[in-house]
């Protein structure tokens, strides 16, 4: 996967079949051991243009695919799709990972000669961009996340040789990087800071000046980091250099040009004294990047940053946030943790529950405790190998210590209490899509779309102010955005990636309930993603009535309103709507026992529907756009 699909069966290269079998193939390796339902599949070969014999075209690709490939590669058949199951050494995305994983073991131990081996060996993999050559949204979304992983690792090999002393021989490197991604303002830090330690820096501060150059063409200033750096090197701040190494070692080139048995078996001899080259602290920061544009919730990071600084030592603090998909609670826990970083210096951690790498599923509590330890410096010779040593070792080394901690994506709280720390002076955030009611002493906290204001400060921080223009069509746009940060930084991307675009011809493509989550859709960031695995998540009674109440008003309906729609009794539609409260897919109304759905939810049941019902056409009356260019849709009508 890392570079143009390729199979291969020992020295024999394997033809998977066509351009369509190559999709379904490349789809059940993004979601390699992990079940792939059918319409997933559909969707990653034909995208929009659906053929009405598409579910017997997937059966027959399937069936061709396990012909041709190899006895152990299995394709099972699980309701409702496929699952394909690979041994350890089969997927190189998978080892990949494993040497990512090895490497941060060797860093966490200070063995940076080692570590950067791995992160070499892990580059070498690579033969370019994952699955090159091939189009449609979730393939590229599953080649995309892979890529990112890629950026991530050679931001770490550079970091650690950079540590090391490696500044002269990195250069050229960086160079390359920095041409290939003039937009990426980490890799400009780091050519700058390389330059500068090697004496040339009239060129460090030329690359700085280009890459503003590159920004204030989009409308934007250099980030914090950038800025901050060509202040650092203008002052010529000492902490900026680095002792040379006077044990000499090798200075790996780019990953693939170095055999792996000529590789100078130095690197595993322990390192030289301090003075000459200090090992690098562990890293506690491990909290995701923070947006410089983060708009809004102020009265939500009031409240995080007041249980924050409340913190006692008799219990740990805390926090739950839930609400639907793209609603942005993990951007707000992550801001509020970067804001309260410093009344905890011990520790700031992030686990994500669904999926430590991207290729994994949800991680076993075994896992997550190991990356928990390893985040806080524990050498991973003093990591149990049994879950009970481990859960031992945690809270004992969390016992005493001011470590904030974000648990990402919980479906589970059986999962994540023995996470919790057993002492005071820590804070938890936990975030959901579904209510958490059963985490005791736990503040809980649900967000809701933004408000209005907010929504367009939002969407102009991102196009520019100077393009909102027409405040009755930017209104018309963030409500058919839902007022949802996902959907409005999807529309913002779209309308910076196609200056041409304006914000009526936005509104326009966005109307119709059936197409609109089409539109907010871009790379690996979907609405319609979010919002269909928490209907999956659902029960089939709890389906049904979502699917049911997508005719009502948006002002509101109530209990016998759904069980007439559903065709049930009041009782269960009762029991369903509090089930889909609870799961974020539905709204309280102030009034009690009224509900609303909110539009994108509508718009998902619209296209749910639909698809369910193959020929059936869902579409908007002619009044009923206007009506919802001002995001007042009543009903919409069935044809």
């Amino acid at each position: 996967m890392l570079g143009p699909l390729e199979v291969w069966n020992g020295t024999s290269r394997v033809n998977p079949g066509g351009s369509r079998q190559r999709h379904v193939l490349a789809t059940l390796l993004v979601y390699a051991d992990k079940l792939v339902p059918v319409g997933r599949l559909i969707r990653a070969v034909w995208d929009e243009e659906v053929p009405q014999t598409a579910d017997n075209q997937i059966r027959k690709m399937v069936w061709d695919l396990r012909r041709r490939l190899p006895d152990s590669v299995q394709i099972l058949t699980e309701a409702p799709g496929y699952r394909l199951v690979l041994r350890e050494g089969q997927l190189d995305a998978r080892h990949f990972e494993t040497l990512l994983s090895r490497a941060e073991a060797e860093a966490a131990e200070h063995r940076v000669d080692s570590a950067v081996e791995h992160l070499s060996d892990a580059l070498s993999l690579w033969r370019g961009r994952a699955l090159a050559g091939m189009t449609g949204s979730v393939v590229t979304s599953g080649g995309r996340a892979l890529d990112e992983r890629r950026h991530v690792a050679t931001e770490r090999w550079i970091d650690l040789r950079l540590s090391r002393g490696d500044a002269q021989d990195l250069v050229p490197d960086l160079y390359s990087l920095v041409a290939e991604h003039p937009l990426h303002e980490g890799l400009r830090e780091r050519l700058m800071l390389a330059l500068y330690r090697i004496g040339r820096r009239a060129e460090s501060l030329n690359v700085y000046a280009l890459g503003r150059a590159e920004l204030v063409e989009l409308g934007i200033e250099p980030g914090t980091g950038l800025s901050r750096l060509q202040e650092r090197i203008l002052n010529d701040d000492p902490q900026l250099t680095l002792p040379e190494r006077i044990v000499a070692t090798r200075h790996p080139s780019p990953p693939e040009a170095e055999p792996a048995h000529a590789r100078d078996v130095t690197d595993h001899r322990s390192p030289p004294p301090p003075v000459h080259h200090a090992p690098p602290p562990p890293v506690h920061g491990m909290l995701p990047y923070d947006l410089q544009d983060f708009t809004g919730r102020r009265r939500e990071l009031d409240q995080l940053l007041g249980a924050g600084a409340a913190s006692r030592d008799r219990a740990p603090t805390l926090v739950t946030l839930s609400g639907m998909p793209g609603v942005g609670k993990t951007a707000l826990a992550v801001h509020a943790a970067h804001l309260l970083a410093e009344a905890f210096p011990d520790g700031q951690l992030f686990v994500d529950m669904q999926g430590l790498t991207p290729l994994s599923g949800p991680p076993s509590l075994a896992d997550v405790l190991q990356h928990l330890l390893l985040s806080l410096g524990t050498p991973p010779t003093d990591i149990p190998g049994d879950l009970m040593g481990r859960l031992t070792t945690w809270r004992r080394t969390v016992a005493g210590r001011r470590v904030l901690m974000i648990l990402d994506a919980v479906t589970d709280t059986a999962a994540i209490r023995p996470l919790l720390p057993g002492t005071g002076g820590c804070l938890v955030m936990v975030t959901s899509r579904s209510v958490i009611s059963d985490l005791d002493g736990a503040l809980s906290m649900s967000l809701g779309p933004l408000s209005e204001e907010e929504s367009l400060d939002l969407l102009g921080r991102i196009i520019g102010v100077h393009r909102l223009g027409d405040t009755d069509e930017a209104r018309a746009l963030v409500a058919g955005c839902g007022r949802l940060p996902l959907a409005l930084r999807i529309t913002g991307a779209k309308l910076n990636n196609r200056r041409s675009w304006s914000l009526q011809y936005a509104v326009r493509r966005m109307r119709r309930h059936d197409l609109r989550l089409r539109e907010l859709t871009l790379a690996d960031r979907s609405v319609a993603a979010g919002i269909g695995e928490c209907y999956r998540g659902l029960t089939p009674a709890q389906q049904h009535v979502l699917l049911s109440v997508r005719t009502t008003p948006a002002s509101g309906f109530d209990c016998r309103t759904a069980a007439h729609l559903a065709g049930i009794s009041a009782v269960e539609a009762e029991d369903a709507l509090e089930g889909l409260l609870d799961a974020c897919l539905l709204q309280a109304l102030p009034e009690p026992g009224r509900y609303a759905q909110h539009e994108l939810v509508r718009s998902f049941a619209v296209q749910e529907y639909g698809m369910s019902r193959p020929g059936v056409e869902l579409a908007l009356t002619a009044e009923g756009m206007r009506e919802h260019s001002r995001e007042s849709v009543e009903h919409p009508v069935v044809h």
